[in-house]
C-alpha cells in the first residue's frame, strides 16, 4: 500500500482511477477502509484517493498533543506530495471538519467540497455528550464506547440484514491504539466551536449532506451549515443515521459523482 513520508511522518493512504483527485476523509475511529463503495464508485470517472489520518490506522500517532489544524497540515502535506494542485475534499463526520478548515486556510488548493454527516455548533446538551464520551474513553478505555456508537450510525434494520458489515467496522473500532484514538476523539469533540465562526468563509463550490435520522450529525446542523456558507447546497438523505457512506452508499455516490461532475475544472 502507497504511504508518503516526510521526515518522521507518514501518510498511509490507497489510490484508484484517472481524472481529478477527489480526497476522502474518514470519521474518527475509522480509516480509509470506510470508503470502499466510494472507491469503487467514483473511481469509474474520478482519480480518487483515500487516506488514513493521524492517529488512525497505518499513519502518524506519535505526537504528544493534537489540534484539528494538525490534520489539516497533513492533508497539505498528502497533496504535496503528490504534486496535487486541487481536488475536491470529502470529509465524512471528523473527516468533515478536516475539510471545513482545510477550505478556509487553502481555498487555493480546493476544487469542491462535500460535508457529510458532519459536526457544527453543537448545543450545550451535545457538547456535554460528546465531553462524557471523551471521559468515558479516558476512563474505561475506547472499547466500552462501541456497541453505543454503532447503535448510533447504523438503523437497526440495516444492522440486522448486514451483520459481516457490522462486524468489520467493530474491529476496526477495536484496533484503535488506545492512546492515540483518545486524541483523535479530544479533537473532535472540541472543534466545531472552533470551526463556526469561520464557516462563512468559505467560498469554494460546497455539499453539505447528512442523514434524516443522524442525531449526532443532525439536520439542524447541516441546515446551519448551508445558511453560513454561501452558494451551498444541502441534501437530507431520508431514513439513515450517521453512516451515509456505507448504509446509504447507492444514493450517495450518485450525489457525489454528480456534484463533483459539476464541479469539474474542464467543464
Amino acid at each position: 500500500m502507497p504511504k508518503v513520508r516526510f521526515g518522521d511522518q507518514t501518510i498511509n493512504f490507497v489510490e484508484k482511477g484517472i481524472g481529478e483527485p477527489v480526497i476522502l476523509l474518514h470519521g474518527v475511529g475509522l480509516d480509509h477502509t470506510m470508503w470502499k463503495q466510494q472507491i469503487d464508485y467514483l473511481s469509474m470517472n474520478h482519480r480518487v484517493i483515500a487516506y488514513d489520518m493521524l492517529c488512525h490506522g497505518e499513519s502518524e500517532k506519535t505526537s504528544e498533543h493534537y489540534e484539528l489544524i494538525h490534520f489539516v497540515d497533513q492533508l497539505l502535506m498528502l497533496l504535496d506530495g503528490l504534486t496535487i494542485t486541487k481536488a475536491h475534499l470529502i470529509g465524512f463526520s471528523m473527516g468533515g471538519m478536516v475539510a471545513q478548515l482545510f477550505g478556509v486556510l487553502h481555498p487555493d488548493r480546493v476544487q469542491s467540497l462535500c460535508f457529510m454527516s458532519a459536526v457544527a455548533n453543537r448545543t450545550k446538551a451535545q457538547q456535554e455528550a460528546v465531553l462524557n464520551r471523551v471521559k468515558q474513553v479516558e476512563q474505561e478505555g475506547h472499547l466500552v464506547t462501541i456497541d453505543e456508537a454503532i447503535s448510533r450510525w447504523f438503523n437497526e434494520h440495516y444492522m440486522k440484514s448486514n451483520p459481516e458489515i457490522i462486524q468489520s467496522i467493530k474491529n476496526k473500532l477495536k484496533e484503535n491504539d488506545p492512546l492515540a484514538y483518545l486524541k483523535a476523539y479530544t479533537v473532535f469533540a472540541n472543534a466545531d466551536q472552533e470551526l463556526w465562526g469561520k464557516l462563512e468563509q468559505i467560498n469554494q463550490p460546497t455539499l453539505i449532506m447528512t442523514g434524516e435520522a443522524d442525531v449526532g450529525s443532525s439536520p439542524v446542523m447541516a441546515t446551519q451549515m448551508h445558511e453560513r456558507i454561501k452558494g451551498s447546497e444541502l441534501v437530507i438523505i431520508p431514513s439513515i443515521r450517521h453512516m451515509l457512506p456505507i448504509e446509504g452508499a447507492d444514493i450517495v455516490n450518485q450525489v457525489l459523482d454528480s456534484f463533483i461532475k459539476k464541479h469539474c475544472s474542464h467543464l
